[in-house]
């Protein structure tokens, strides 16, 4: 169901003479009865005649005239038509299933039989050759959609998807990233594997590092779904056997931490129990994704239950509570600063995690 203050906003532009329909993911979806993220509006009116309707407007995009509206608690983005009309703006767009309208009172518009392939579950450009060479992206956003969906990919789109790999130096790193660990995270990317095989997008992303042993690991891990960026790129990151496969995406520095952590945490759970020590560096976040992954592997593995527990259990939870800092170190010893504090603080640190030091200021200088 349309939500009302989308509603309003296709009611209002209607009223000021324009046509105006929800278009696109949100369509889709409401079809599929599945929860909507992000709500489109394609209209016949200009860029700057929606900033004249609306109180709260920013300019996204200058090539595709799109604005973004807030409409109380929902962000609504309004593009003026790709094309003279509704029609082509739906032709061009990426899959059949992407390309349905609706009006405010919930009809739908369909020009390119995409309810048609909603319901055999097919993913179907209605000009492949030439939205897949406007926008080589899609090859992987079709993967994307295979593995959260679950849905094949039509004869003369896959073809078209093969023949667009040879543009993918033309794409933006970060748009790679977003849509490949997307594809991660879906509950078929055992399927999604299978059409990225068949496609050989290896030879088109050979950072990567995929190959058919990969592959094989990926349909056989495919039943766990990866809910969180963090724990798709920890689990790939394990499956190709190399911990920075993510630094050659530009990514965040903080995802980038926490991959590795997940990473070197993981392999160093294969030979060792969750330790006082390793569960305080890790944290119950880390730990919990850890033993996602054993569980996925079907090893022995601890409850989210089991681990906050164990955590709960340490003596201190973070290096703020020990009660000695480095100026008392200066102070006791009066020697010069350098990094002998910080070696010093962690071992302590570790004492006390481990239980052979009380955490008292006393104790601890008397260490010292």
């Amino acid at each position: 169901m349309i939500p009302k203050e989308v509603k309003a906003c296709l009611r209002e532009l209607n009223e000021a003479g324009h046509e105006a329909y929800l278009v696109g993911g949100a369509v889709r979806d409401l079809l599929l009865k599945r929860d909507v993220h992000d709500y489109d509006i394609a209209t016949s009116a200009s860029p700057q005649q929606i900033e004249a309707f609306f109180k709260k407007t920013f300019r996204i995009n200058e090539r595709f005239q799109t604005v973004s509206v807030h409409l109380h608690t929902i962000q609504v983005e309004i593009s003026t038509f790709k094309g003279a009309s509704l029609v082509e703006d739906l032709q061009e767009r990426d899959f059949t299933v992407n390309s349905l309208a609706m009006t405010a009172s919930g009809d739908v518009m369909d020009y390119t039989n995409g309810q048609k392939d909603l319901q055999e579950r097919i993913l179907r450009s209605y000009y492949p050759e030439r939205v897949f060479k406007a926008d080589p992206l899609r090859v992987l956003r079709a993967a994307r959609f295979i593995s959260n969906l679950g849905f094949s990919v039509d004869e003369q789109t896959m073809r078209a998807c093969s023949d667009a790999l040879s543009l993918f130096s033309t794409i933006a790193r970060e748009r790679i990233a977003h849509e490949w660990v997307g594809v991660l995270k879906g509950a078929y990317k055992g399927d999604a594997c299978l059409f990225l095989e068949q496609i050989q997008v290896e030879r088109a992303l050979p950072s990567l590092l995929l190959n058919e042993t990969i592959y094989e690991q990926l349909h056989r891990l495919s039943s766990i779904v990866w809910e969180t960026d963090e724990w798709a790129w920890a689990e790939y990151s394990v499956l190709v056997g190399n911990e920075h496969v993510i630094s050659s995406f530009p990514v965040s520095n903080q995802l980038k931490k926490q991959v590795k952590q997940r990473y070197v945490f993981f392999q160093e759970r294969q030979t060792s129990n969750w330790t006082p020590w390793m569960l305080y560096r890790a944290g119950v976040s880390v730990a919990y994704d850890v033993e996602r992954m054993r569980h996925g592997r079907d090893w022995s593995f601890l409850s989210h239950s089991q681990l906050e527990e164990a955590y709960h259990q340490l003596p201190i939870h973070s290096k703020d509570e020990l009660a000695i800092t480095g100026a008392d170190l200066l102070e006791k010893t009066a020697a010069k600063p350098g990094p002998w504090i910080k070696e010093k603080l962690e071992r302590l640190e570790k004492a006390v995690v481990e239980g052979v030091l009380e955490n008292k200021r006393a104790c601890l200088l008397k260490q010292v």
